[in-house]
């Protein structure tokens, strides 16, 4: 018995509840965010909202499905820029699992595009104690004039990288 033990966990098997605390997940898809108040072109302290569908791989050849829903603060954005902040993101995978992260966020724009680069760690469940990195491109979710208006830009949408490193 004790050489089938040796042999399971120098081939990498290790029979355990947790098995998959320590893999590392590569997670693409696609979200939807929410600014309150909207972005307009005076800098002001926003909350942002977001739900986000995924694909992530985790292990060779493991395909899951998950959700997640982030919450976060900006002390100082507008349309042009968002500013650096804190957020937490609740991701559920489709095999029941769950991993809450927390982040320190940054963006630029590149072309045009708003990219928000997200990077912090594993706070709970799958991946614990684990780094994660979350890259958005942003696409506005109406004409770019919403800036110019009192409720300003209040929708976006874009593509989303999230990667948690054991």
């Amino acid at each position: 018995m004790c050489a089938a033990a040796l042999v399971a966990t120098s081939l990498g098997w290790v029979p355990s509840a947790h098995a998959h605390d320590a893999e590392a997940i590569v997670c693409a898809g696609e979200e939807s965010i929410a600014f309150s108040p909207g972005l307009t072109l005076t800098p002001r302290p926003t909350d942002v909202r977001a739900q986000t569908a995924y694909r992530c791989g985790a292990g060779p050849g493991r395909v899951l499905t998950a959700t997640s829903s982030l919450s976060g603060h900006s002390s100082a954005s507008t349309c042009l820029t968002l500013n650096s902040g804190q957020a937490q993101e609740s991701v559920r995978y489709g095999d029941g699992s769950a991993s809450e992260i927390s982040y320190s966020t940054s963006a630029g724009r590149v072309a045009g595009i708003t990219v928000v680069r997200m990077n912090g760690t594993v706070t709970e469940g799958r991946g614990k104690g684990s780094k994660a990195e979350r890259t958005v491109a942003l696409l506005p979710g109406s004409l770019p004039t919403a800036c110019l208006t009192p409720e300003g830009l209040q929708r976006s949408g874009g593509r989303v990288q999230l990667q948690i490193h054991p």
